[in-house]
Order: C-alpha cells, then structure tokens, then sequence
C-alpha cells in the first residue's frame, strides 16, 4: 500500500495512487519504480504414468527413450521429482517447482511413495518384518528406514505381490530390499506419492494436476 500511496506504481504509464485502482491482468502494463512487474505464473505440476523401458532423464547418451518423449513440448522446462529406475513403471510427478520438487524428495519430510512389488517366491512373514523395521543393505551397507510392508497375495506365477510405502528414495531401494530378503523384483510398480494415487491414468500418458491436488502431495 505504501508503494503504491508513495506514487512508485504506474499503471498503463500512469501513476496511480489509489489502492482500489482496478487492473485488468495480464492486459495492463504495471511498473514499480519504473521496472516491469511480471505476473507471477502458478506452478506447473504434472502427473506422468511412466511405462517399464524409459529412462527419468532429459538425454540418455545410448538412444534409449526417455520420459520427455511422453509429453509434448510445454511452455517451460519441467524437471522429474525424484527418479524411477529404467525397469519400473508408474507415477512420476514433473514440475518446474523446485520448492516442490525439495519438500516431496528430502527424506525429513517423510513423504510416502507406494510401491506394488511383485517378487519371485512367497516372502515369510518374519523376511516382512525385516524390511518393515529397516534393513541393512548387504551391497553397500547402507540402512534403511522402517516402511509399511503387506502382502497383497499370490500371484499366479507362484511369486507374490507386495505393497510396501517408503519415506525416503534411495537408488533402487525397493529392489535391494527385497534382493535382501531372498526374493527378487520381477515387476515393480509406483503407485501413489503421499496421497496422489496413479489410479487408471494409462501407461505413457500424463495430466495436469490441479491445485488441490499438488497441495495435498505433501
């Protein structure tokens, strides 16, 4: 208000120094101290069901498609939250909010990212209990977390389908999770982060989120 009682703001090239002046935006021409002032743009925030074969990368040296292959040429650069590794499909979020893209990947905010592992045998309940108190891994000794795993049944293969909801993003986590207890990944799926769910957006098609939706993310 000060700014604009002091006769800082022009309007059209007009000063104005009433705070009830009514402004058409996006057709005025506001200035403040004779610089531009410049609408700012909400963030853009989008969903992507990432199928198995694509890299979460801008360019892969070797040719292999990318995610940026599955979405068409947008007005700005948007960058991939956290990664799915080449072999995993499912949601994967995009945006050109970095304040966004910190809160959902940094490990003190737990959010959750739900998996659907499908893994060769049928994991003990005990092996379950390991990976739900935290595991070390035997690869590089790193530890993990405590996750929610539960066992979503026998798939027809005789393997298993696991559900099991991370807060942190490690590389291939689920993957060395499971390798740790004896029980390979053969198909692996990411199917909600925090409380955006996938749910039927096709394999290789993406959407724009609205803003009640990114404000849940979290």
């Amino acid at each position: 208000m000060r700014r604009i009682a002091d006769g800082r703001v022009r309007v059209d090239g007009r000063v104005v120094r009433n705070p009830s002046f009514r402004v058409e935006l996006g057709r005025a021409r506001l200035e403040l101290d004779g610089e531009p002032v410049r609408e700012r743009r909400t963030s853009l925030v989008i969903a992507l069901h990432k199928p198995a074969g694509h890299v979460t990368t801008r360019v892969d040296p070797g040719g292999r498609p990318t995610v940026y292959d599955l979405i068409p040429q947008l007005d700005r650069f948007v960058f991939p939250v956290g990664r799915l590794d080449r072999d995993t499909r499912g949601l994967l979020i995009l945006t050109d909010d970095h304040r966004l893209g910190q809160r959902l990947t940094d490990p003190l905010h737990h959010v959750a990212k739900t998996y659907h592992a499908h893994v060769a045998g049928v994991p003990a309940e005990d092996a379950l209990e390991v990976l739900r108190r935290g595991i070390t891994l035997p690869d590089d000794g790193t530890p993990t977390r405590p996750a929610r795993v539960r066992s979503l049944g026998v798939a027809k293969d005789g393997g298993a389908w696991l559900e099991i909801v991370l807060t942190e993003g490690r590389n291939r986590q689920v993957r060395r999770m499971c390798a740790a207890i004896g029980h390979d990944v053969r198909d692996l799926v990411r199917v909600a982060i925090g409380s955006l769910e996938l749910g039927d957006l096709p394999a290789g098609e993406w959407r724009r989120l609205a803003p009640d939706e990114v404000a849940r993310l979290g």
